[in-house]
Parts: structure tokens; sequence; C-alpha cells
């Protein structure tokens, strides 16, 4: 092994550290790609990783915009339309209420990138009828957890690990969607199903005088407000309880945050059903492009009612570009600083060495590649830094 490899593996472990003491991990990062170029003679070779990550628009432009559509939904409130039309069903049947919240938590995230904001759509609705049906706040939270967190993302084409995967190796967002389904699903049914076995002793029996039919609110005696258990994260302004007389579910606006996904999956090249489009843009639609398209009709749905059009059309503009500020802000930045860290591995010759490693034995590959990205998300605290990194770094033939 030579010198500079074994100076970026120490480089690399004290970059781990450092991120485990609280630092942020984007600092860590590009802090060590700087010094490992450094090392090799070109530090110039990470501010070119980062400038020309900048100007990604293949990764900035579907991942900006698909959070700017998530905050609009949000504004207009068709994520909650969503919620609750799916969730209205599992009030009359208690034992479907893990398997379906959970299932509901998938779908969400599949429309709803962002876990954090698919659990502050979810939760305010499913935690109290939960807990009315005699299930422990803390069950009510795992199942929030679950069905927010164990994959449903990655089956929409803004997400950010699908968007890395595709810029490394040039394949299409449906196809790398494809090659996910079934491990996904599996793991999926693993969880929910291993929840609910584990939670079936803690059901209890409704009160006494309790009307046939969850309620809308928490039963009385219970507190108000989210339970202890819930995973911490929910954005500031977040609703804690359920609210009473609010308007009946709109099917319209329910139908708002799958809709972008929908039509991404159904207007791919390769099924041929508007060829006309297809002579316009033959690989298929940008991501940002339906994202902007579906936007416009959430804001013009989000205009019903309104007196004064145009000040709610300047919010609602607000809240979108609010979104894209945000993933930037939390997303992108975490891929210019892995692009950043990996330029300087580059420079050391750490990426030329791995790739012959475990591009001439397939098997050491699929274990090692789980193993690496898990720890470093563990110990670091961020699955997109992790996974990012890997993609843009062993991926590329």
């Amino acid at each position: 092994m030579s010198y500079p490899i074994i100076a970026a593996l120490f480089i690399s472990l004290a970059a781990v550290l450092v991120v485990r003491r609280g630092v942020d991990v984007r600092f860590v990062l590009i802090g060590a790609g700087l010094i490992m170029a450094g090392i090799a003679g070109t530090p110039w070779t990470m501010f070119n990783a980062f400038q020309a990550a900048v100007g990604r628009g293949d990764i900035i432009g579907p991942i900006c915009t698909a959070m700017g559509y998530a905050y609009l939904l949000k504004a207009t409130g068709c994520d909650r339309d969503m919620v609750k039309l799916l969730t209205d069903p599992l009030r009359r049947f208690r034992w479907l209420l893990i398997p379906g919240g959970c299932a509901i938590g998938f779908l969400t995230n599949m429309a709803i990138t962002s876990q954090t904001a698919s659990a502050a759509a979810l939760g305010p609705i499913l935690v109290p009828v939960m807990i009315a049906a005699g299930y422990s706040p803390l069950t009510a939270a795992a199942t929030l957890l679950v069905g927010c967190s164990v994959g449903g993302n990655l089956f929409n084409p803004g997400e950010p690990d699908i968007v890395a995967i595709q810029s490394a190796v040039g394949i299409g967002a449906s196809d790398i969607m494809a090659g996910m389904l079934i491990p996904n699903l599996i793991a999926f049914a693993v969880a929910t199903l291993t929840l609910t076995l584990i939670s079936r002793s803690e059901l209890k029996r409704l009160p006494e005088g309790l009307p046939e039919g969850l309620p809308e609110g928490l039963p009385e005696g219970l507190p108000e407000g989210l339970p202890e258990g819930l995973p911490e994260g929910l954005p500031a302004g977040t609703p804690t309880e359920t609210p009473t007389g609010t308007p009946p579910v709109s099917i319209l606006r329910a139908a708002m945050p799958p809709l972008p996904v929908a039509l991404l999956l159904l207007l791919q090249p390769s099924l041929g059903l508007v060829p006309e489009l297809f002579e316009i843009y033959p690989d298929g639609l940008h991501v940002s492009m339906v994202m902007l398209c579906c936007g416009a009709l959430v804001m013009l749905i989000g205009l019903r009612g309104e007196r004064d059009a145009p000040r709610r059309i300047s919010e609602l503009t607000e809240q979108f570009f609010e979104g894209m500020g945000f993933a930037f802000s939390k997303v992108i930045s975490i891929i210019l600083s892995a692009a950043c860290f990996i330029a300087g591995l580059n420079a050391l010759g750490v990426i030329t060495a791995l790739s012959g490693i475990l591009g001439t034995n397939a098997a050491l590959a699929v274990i090692v590649s789980p193993l690496v990205t898990w720890g470093v998300a563990f110990i670091g605290g961020s699955g997109t830094a992790a996974s990012v990194s890997f993609s843009k770094s062993m991926l590329p033939p």
C-alpha cells in the first residue's frame, strides 16, 4: 500500500471522527478534500471540482424543483388532503392501523421526498388515530418512522440518491427505480411485518362508551399534541393536534402529491404513449420540467376561493423558491462537499485503486458497498452524504 493511500485512509478516518464530534459534515468533507489534494500537490483540483459540481443542472434542477414542489403542496394543503384521504378508511379497522399507516407513510414519502416533511404531513393525523385505537405513543411513532423512512423516496425521480446514480452511470431514472423495486418492497414488507407482530400485544381495548369507529382527535384523558417518542426534526410550525371542523377532502388536491411521479413514469419513451412529445424529448421529460408544470397546476388550485389572487400567487411563488433554497442548503451543499472530498481521494489515487479492486471482484463489491455506505451514514449522521459520495466515486465505469 502506497504512502498517498495510507495518508488518505488516515485523513478519511479523522474526518469521520470529527463529524462524530458534531462538526458539520460539509465543512469536514471540503476540508478533508483540500488537505488530500494539497498532499498530492494539486490543491486546485478540489476547487475545480466544486466549481464543476455547482454547474450540474442535471443534479441541481431535479432535486431543488422537487423540494420546491413539496413546499407548494404544504402551502396549499394538498399533502394534508392526500394523507387524510388515505387514512380515513383505517379508522374503521384497528388491526390495519400499523400496516396501513406504514403503507401510507411509504406512499407519502414517494410524493414528498423529504422524510421529515412526510412525517410532518402524516404524523398529526395518524398518531392521534393510533393512540385513540389503544396503541402506545411509542408504537404510533414507530409506525410513522418506518413508513416515512424505509425507502418510498427511492421511487421519486427527484430523490438525490436516484439523481446521483443517474448522473454517475448515465442510466435513466426509471431503469434505476425498476432495479430497486423488488429489494425495496421486500425491505418495506419485512419492516412492516416485524413492527406489526411486535406491537400486537400493545393493542388495548377501546374505552367503554367510545362510539364505533375511531374519532377525529384524541380521546378524553390523553394529552394534547403529538406524543413523546416522535422522531426529532419536525419543522417549526408543524401542527401538533388534529384539527376539528376542517373542510372535506378534495380529491383534486389529494391527487397533486403523486402527480409528478405518475407523469414521469407514464411518459417514458419506452412506453410510447405520446410520440409527438418524444420527438422533442427523445430521452424523456426533464424532472424539473414536470415539477414546474405540476407546481403551476397546484398554484392554480391554491387560488380557488382567494379574493386577493396577486397576493396569493406571490405567497405561493415565495414558498416554491424557499423549497428550492432549502434543497440547495440541505442537500445540494452535501453533494458539492462530497465532490470536493472525492477530488481529494482522486488526487491521492484512492479511487483508482478501489475501482480496480472492486471492478475485478463483483462478489466483494456487493458485500462491501452496503456495509461502507451504512457505516459512514451511521457514524456521520447523513445518509445522503454517504450514498452520494459512494455513487459519484465508485459507480462510474
